[in-house]
C-alpha cells in the first residue's frame, strides 16, 4: 500500500455514506480534523478523494497522506451545507482549510428607511434588519468628517428613536441649525425625506455642482476680505471633496460590484478585492493566506466566509476563476442579500479589465508581503542568535501591566507569529489577586492564569517577553518553574529612559546572564522585541482606560438624590460617559426625559 493510500476499510465505509447534501471531515489517526468540505452529493464527493489521482488538486495528495478516517454530517439543502462548513472551519481550525482572518472592517452607512425620520448611522457590520447599507468607505476619519459636514447642509437628526419620541422641545442642535427637529414637528416627513436623499446622494459621490458652488462662495468671501468665512467654506469644500475622493470611473454602467482575484507564490495566496460602487473603485483590500489550495478553491473559501461576516453584498461579484459550486454560492449570497446576486468570470471587455486591476493589486500586495516576511525571518534569526535560542522563535508572546496609581490593574498580552503581529490572539486580563501597584505579584498572576488556561489562550509560545526588569522576570520565571514550563525561553525588556537630555538604551534581561544585553537601536531582533512590548503596552493601556471609565461612569452618579438606576442608565446612554455628560450643554442635560432643570442643576453641582 502506498504512503498516501487510504485504509482498506475506508472504501467500504464510503459506500455507506448518504448521497444527499452535507459536510464531510477528514480526520488523522488521532481523530484531529484535517479538512472540512461540503458537497451536494456526499458519497460521490468523498469517493473522489480515494481515486488514484484524487480530484487533481495537489492539496488532496498531501491530505490523503495523513487521513485515516472520514465522517459526514447531512443537511437538508446545499445552502445549509455551505453554512455548516463555514461554522466547522471556524470551530475546528483544520490545517488544510483556508481560514479568512478579517481583522479590519470598513465603515458602512446605515439608514432605516422604514422610519418616518431616519438617521444616518455608521456601523461596521450588516444585519438583516431591513435597513439600507451603503459602503464600504475606506477612510473612517474621512467618512465621519463628511457626515459631520453634511449636517450643516442637511440637518438630519442624530438622537435615538426613544429620545425622538420623548422630547417636548428642540435640543441645542436645532438652535444652531444642525437638526431640523422632527421631534417637535418642525419638519414634515416629505421635507425630511428630501434632506435625507440629498445627504445620501452626496455620500454616493453625486455632488450636483455643490463643490463648485462652495468654491465660488469661498472666492467671493476671500475677495471681500471675509477670511474667517472663507476658511470655513474652504474646510467645507475639502470635506465634501473627501466624500467624493474616488478614482476615475472604471465602468460606465454605474453598477455596484466586488472584484476578486488571487496571486500565489511560495505557499501563500494573496486575495485581492476591489469594491466598486456606482462605477467607481472606492476601496481595495488584500488578505494573505498560508494555504496549499488552488486559486479556484481559495476564491470559493473567500466567498463562502467573507460575506457571512456582516458585509455589504453587491448584486454582482466578478471572479478571476469560477469557484466550485458556483450555483450554491450564488443561492446563499442571494438569500443573505435578499435580492439577486450574480457570480461571473468575465473573459473580455471592461469587466475583464477590472479583474486585471484586482490581480495587479494582489500581485503588488503579495510582493510586499514576501518582503515583510523575509525581513521578519531575518529579524527572528538575529534575535535567536543574540539571546541563545536554538531556533528562531515562531510564536512570541509579550506581557505588560497597566494601572493608575494602583487602581484598576490590568495586563495585556501581545502575540507575534513569524515576526508579524497576530491581533486576533491578543488577550487582556483584569488582575484579581495581586495588589494594585505590585508589579511583581501582578506579573506572576498573569503568567499563572495565561498558562493555566492552556491552548484556550493560544499555542505554547517559543519565547515569552516580559515588560520590566529583573524583578518582573524572576516573578514570572518562578511561576514557569512551578508549572514545569522551564523549557520555554523567557526574557525581559527594560524600557529606555530619558533623563537630563540623554536617553538610555533598551536593555534585554536574560535569566542566565547577570548583566543586561544591550543591542544597537536599529538591530532587527531588538526592534522585534520592542514591537511586541509596545503592542502589549498599548493593548493593556487601552483596556485599563476602559475599566477606569466604566468604574467612573458607574459610580460618579451614585448618591445624587433623584438619580436612580433607570435615570443613571438613561444619562449614560444619552451622553456616552460621565465626561460627556459634564461637557454637554445644560439645556441638553435638562431636556433628558425625567431630569428637568432642577435635577440637572443638582447633577452639575455634584459633578463639578
Amino acid at each position: 500500500m502506498s504512503a498516501d493510500a487510504p485504509p482498506p476499510d475506508l472504501r467500504e465505509r464510503v459506500k455507506r455514506i448518504p448521497t444527499g447534501p452535507g459536510v464531510y471531515r477528514w480526520l488523522d489517526a488521532d481523530g484531529r480534523v484535517l479538512y472540512v468540505g461540503k458537497a451536494a452529493n456526499l458519497r460521490a464527493r468523498v469517493r473522489s478523494y480515494l481515486g488514484k489521482r484524487g480530484d487533481g488538486r495537489p492539496l488532496v495528495h498531501l491530505l490523503m497522506r495523513r487521513a485515516a478516517d472520514v465522517d459526514v454530517l447531512t443537511t437538508n439543502t446545499p445552502e445549509e451545507a455551505l453554512l455548516l462548513e463555514n461554522t466547522l472551519i471556524k470551530q475546528e481550525k483544520p490545517p488544510y482549510n483556508l481560514r479568512l482572518k478579517d481583522d479590519k472592517s470598513y465603515l458602512l452607512v446605515r439608514v432605516d428607511k422604514k422610519h418616518d425620520f431616519p438617521r444616518i448611522r455608521l456601523v461596521r457590520k450588516v444585519k438583516k434588519d431591513g435597513a439600507t447599507y451603503m459602503g464600504p468607505f475606506a477612510s473612517a476619519k474621512g467618512l465621519r468628517r463628511t457626515v459631520r459636514f453634511l449636517r450643516t447642509l442637511y440637518p438630519l437628526r442624530t438622537c435615538s428613536d426613544r429620545e425622538l419620541e420623548e422630547r417636548t422641545r428642540p435640543c441645542l442642535y436645532y438652535q444652531i441649525g444642525r437638526c431640523a427637529a422632527p421631534c417637535v414637528n418642525k419638519i414634515d416627513k416629505e421635507a425630511y425625506g428630501q434632506l435625507l436623499r440629498g445627504a445620501l446622494s452626496m455620500l454616493r459621490g453625486r455632488d450636483d455642482n455643490k463643490v463648485a458652488a462652495l468654491r465660488a462662495d469661498m472666492e467671493a468671501a476671500s475677495e471681500a476680505h471675509e477670511y474667517e468665512k472663507a476658511a470655513i467654506l474652504r474646510d467645507r469644500m475639502q470635506a465634501l471633496e473627501a466624500a467624493y475622493a474616488r478614482q476615475e470611473a472604471v465602468s460606465v454602467d454605474g453598477k455596484d460590484r466586488d472584484v476578486v482575484a488571487v496571486a500565489t507564490a511560495g505557499g501563500v495566496a494573496m486575495l485581492g478585492v476591489l469594491y466598486v460602487r456606482d462605477g467607481h473603485v472606492v476601496a481595495t483590500r488584500a488578505w494573505p493566506q498560508k494555504t496549499a489550495l488552488g486559486r479556484r478553491d481559495v476564491i470559493h473559501a473567500f466567498l463562502s466566509q467573507f460575506y457571512l461576516r456582516g458585509k455589504v453584498i453587491p448584486p454582482e461579484v466578478l471572479v478571476q476563476e469560477e469557484p466550485p459550486d458556483v450555483e450554491g454560492l450564488t443561492t446563499l449570497l442571494a438569500k443573505l442579500r435578499d435580492g439577486p446576486v450574480t457570480i461571473r468570470c468575465p473573459k473580455r471587455g471592461p469587466a475583464r479589465d477590472l479583474i486585471a486591476m484586482a490581480a495587479g493589486n494582489a500581485d503588488v500586495a503579495l510582493e510586499e508581503h514576501s518582503v515583510r516576511a523575509r525581513r521578519a525571518r531575518e529579524a527572528l534569526r538575529s534575535l535567536a542568535g543574540h539571546v541563545g535560542l536554538d531556533e528562531p522563535p515562531e510564536r512570541i508572546e509579550g506581557y505588560d501591566l497597566s494601572h493608575l496609581r494602583g487602581d484598576h490593574p490590568v495586563a495585556g498580552m501581545s502575540v507575534l507569529v513569524g515576526g508579524v503581529t497576530e491581533k486576533s490572539s491578543y488577550r487582556h486580563f483584569a488582575l484579581r489577586d495581586a495588589p494594585g501597584g505590585d508589579d511583581y505579584a501582578g506579573m506572576a498572576e498573569v503568567i499563572r492564569r495565561r498558562f493555566r488556561g492552556g491552548v484556550a489562550l493560544g499555542a505554547l509560545p517559543d519565547l515569552v517577553l516580559i515588560d520590566g526588569g529583573r524583578g518582573q522576570l524572576d516573578a514570572a520565571r518562578k511561576v514557569f518553574d512551578e508549572a514545569g514550563l522551564d523549557r520555554v525561553p523567557m526574557l525581559a525588556l527594560a524600557k529606555a529612559k530619558s533623563a537630563g537630555g540623554s536617553r538610555s538604551q533598551e536593555r534585554i534581561i536574560l535569566p542566565t546572564k547577570r548583566e543586561p544585553l544591550v543591542l544597537p537601536e536599529d538591530d532587527p531582533g531588538l526592534r522585534l522585541l520592542v514591537r511586541a512590548r509596545d503592542e502589549a503596552h498599548r493593548f493593556a493601556g487601552r483596556y485599563q482606560r476602559k475599566r477606569r471609565a466604566e468604574a467612573f461612569g458607574s459610580g460618579a452618579l451614585d448618591g445624587i438624590p433623584g438619580v436612580g438606576p433607570a435615570r443613571k442608565k438613561r444619562l449614560l446612554k444619552q451622553f456616552g460617559s460621565v465626561a460627556g455628560l459634564k461637557d454637554a450643554p445644560f439645556e441638553d442635560l435638562a431636556a433628558v426625559p425625567g431630569i428637568g432643570e432642577r435635577l440637572a442643576r443638582l447633577i452639575r453641582e455634584r459633578l463639578a
